[in-house]
């Protein structure tokens, strides 16, 4: 990458040698004074079309000032340059092609290429030319088509994930989706590759890979991991489709932080009826509102569910909802082993008066 330090010192150094103020360095280039300032500042360059003039100006080549005076580590920047500089990309590509000019040096200048222009010359390149390196370097400053055709021509027989993930955030949120489902299809997908590139896809894509869980090669492992990144809708679905039985109920426990409370309760309904493992509201306790948790509460009290199953649920109770069942205990309405499950959890008032009562009844 061009070191905009270096540069900037060595056009300090030459406008001082020509006993050049900002202001008269400015005035010659038609910039302002603060844009000479910036750049010997080291804080920007000079825009690609005022370089050559810089560089006449001060009677060196362009890649003399790229080089800021040293031995040319790059030296057919200039004509880059140039060719840019008179609106031919066209050219710069095939100099490119022919090898006359290194791709490694187009890199160099691309941060100060107007993406439309550097687009036209990524557009003209021969794909064979191009390797990981130069697509990662490129990607900040192509525009999505242009970078999104790069990776597909460079990419058409083999995906590089590593490239992918690298530049995920400049490629287009199509051409993400189209190689993850590509690989999705062959079989060959990673998690890890899903989840590089998850942040980028909108919930709407990302649906996509879950609609069809049946059918599809997609894992449950999968699922997990773009849970965070799922729609509401989605996430209905794969509440609907554990109650049906088309997956495992129990997996849908791993999904409990990103379920919303009437999904939660649409599952609890559904293991309270009988029609779905009681682990499984024991597995969602933690994310159960109080209101749920009331409910359960309830309907132990009253006889409608087993009081028995509260024991799991007792680490997330309400001491309110530990009172009400001491009492029942008190009645003896309740099973002693739920009283054993719930002492950890008893406070001082309750389990001193849970205790009189017993001695009471024992006398």
């Amino acid at each position: 990458m061009l070191d905009t330090r270096k540069i900037g010192a060595f056009i300090s150094k030459r406008r001082k040698d020509q006993d050049m103020t900002q202001m008269e360095l400015a005035e010659i280039l038609n910039v302002s004074h603060q844009a000479v300032s910036k750049w010997e500042r080291g804080e920007s360059l000079p825009d690609i079309g005022t370089l050559p003039l810089v560089a006449k100006i001060f009677g060196i080549t362009i890649d003399g000032l790229i080089n800021a005076g040293e031995t040319q580590s790059y030296s057919h920047i200039g004509k880059i340059v140039e060719e840019i500089s008179e609106n031919r990309p066209e050219q710069v590509a095939i100099l490119i092609n022919e090898g006359e000019i290194e791709l490694e040096e187009l890199t160099e200048v691309a941060p100060i290429i107007k993406s439309s222009t550097l687009n036209k010359v990524s557009e003209n390149l021969d794909v064979k030319r191009i390797d990981s390196a130069v697509i990662t370097s490129l990607a900040p400053f192509l525009g999505s088509d242009a970078l999104d055709a790069v990776v597909r021509e460079s990419m058409e027989e083999a995906i590089d994930w590593t490239v992918i993930t690298e530049i995920a955030p400049f490629l287009s949120e199509n051409l993400l989706f189209e190689l993850a489902e590509n690989n999705l299809n062959e079989g060959s997908l990673k998690v890890e590759d899903l989840m590089s590139i998850a942040p980028f896809l909108s919930s709407e894509l990302l649906d996509q890979f879950i609609i069809h869980l049946k059918d599809s090669n997609i894992s449950w492992e999968m699922v997990q991991a773009l849970a965070p990144f799922l729609s509401e809708d989605s996430m209905s679905r794969l509440v609907d489709q554990a109650i049906n039985g088309d997956i495992n109920a129990e997996r849908i426990v791993d999904l409990a932080p990103f379920l919303e409370k009437d999904q939660l309760e649409k599952l609890v309904l559904q293991a309270e009826k009988g029609r779905m493992s009681w682990s499984i509201v024991e597995g969602l306790a933690p994310f159960l509102s109080s209101g749920t948790l009331n409910l359960l509460v309830n309907q132990a009290v009253a006889g409608k569910i087993d009081a028995k199953r509260m024991a799991g649920l007792a680490p997330f109770l309400s001491k309110e909802n530990i009172g009400k069942l001491i009492v029942e205990a008190e009645q003896e309405n309740l099973d002693s082993e739920l009283l054993t499950s719930l002492a950890p959890f008893i406070d001082k008032e309750h389990l001193s008066r849970l205790i009189t009562s017993l001695l009471t009844k024992v006398k």
